[in-house]
């Protein structure tokens, strides 16, 4: 993978490049909440060579210098925006893929630009049936939302190692980690980890950025689910908690071109878990 950089209004949008060909058709790939684009080398790197990829840091992870101030943080539709500005570079149509977080932005675009989208990939994205929506809105007005699980969870991590050792031998350890391979870990940890002041190694991904993005998320596409045009296909773990068969069903109702598949064995981790089988249903899908 290449290293290379993006001017954003005056401020850099981290990417790496499959193919600096620039006349092949362009992939942007965007990632997960608290992740980063390096993460996820095992599996662009799977992916057809006939296109020009480019997986990027969003906004508030890795070392992208975008401002992420989390008390300013109020919706996920700043992460379509983003995006939306970076194709807009070239305003050609490019193929769109996103997992979990980052498969909601690019839907989100798709819908307000169809034009820059040729076509669609969402990997376990987030898209919330209506009563869960509601009722993270309800937590929301009330001020309750910092006791949801995943919200306390990111306010809770830890935050700084030693090295950049300790930091792989302590994610080994965690259960969302622990079918991701060793090599994953350590690509996440290379992208995502910053010496601080002290000498210390952080996380590029502020607890607090973090944990903003999951108070926001129920709402940010639910209530945008539209018709459209657009190729598109979503590949799942087996019984999805954040694209459940209640959504999946919409989804079908409104576009009804859409190819669902799963990958077997796997969780809402599983581009990284298994990015051989998402990396062959990819493939198939731009064949």
């Amino acid at each position: 993978m290449i290293a290379d950089k993006l001017n954003l209004e005056g401020y850099e949008v981290n990417t790496y490049l499959i193919n600096k060909n620039s006349n092949l058709q362009e992939i942007y790939f965007s990632h997960a909440n608290g992740f980063n684009a390096l993460t996820y080398s095992s599996l662009v790197n799977k992916i057809k060579n006939d296109y020009q990829i480019i997986s990027y840091d969003m906004r508030g992870h890795g070392n992208t210098s975008l401002p992420a101030d989390h008390s300013q943080m109020k919706s996920w539709f700043t992460y379509k925006d983003d995006l939306e500005k970076i194709l807009e570079i070239k305003k050609t149509p490019s193929v769109l893929i996103g997992h979990s977080m980052g498969g909601t932005a690019s839907l989100l675009l798709a819908y307000a630009r169809p034009d820059l989208v040729s076509r669609l990939i969402l990997i376990d994205p987030v898209i919330l049936p209506y009563s869960y929506r509601l009722i993270y809105k309800f937590l929301q007005k009330v001020g309750l939302m910092k006791i949801h699980p995943m919200v306390r969870g990111a306010l809770m991590r830890r935050n700084t190692w030693e090295n950049k050792d300790e930091a792989i031998e302590y994610f080994r350890k965690k259960n969302l980690f622990k079918k991701i391979p060793t090599e994953v870990i350590k690509n996440y940890v290379e992208g995502g980890l910053k010496k601080n002041n002290n000498g210390k190694f952080e996380l590029c991904c502020k607890p607090e950025w973090e944990a903003a993005n999951f108070r926001l998320s129920p709402d940010e596409i639910g209530f945008n689910l539209k018709k459209s045009g657009v190729p598109i296909k979503l590949i799942l773990p087996p019984n999805s908690y954040v694209c459940n068969k209640r959504s999946q069903n919409k989804l079908k109702r409104l576009m009804p071109q859409i190819e669902i598949v799963t990958v077997k064995d796997t969780t809402h981790m599983l581009p990284l878990e298994n990015s051989g089988a998402v990396s062959n249903e990819i493939n198939k899908f731009l064949s």
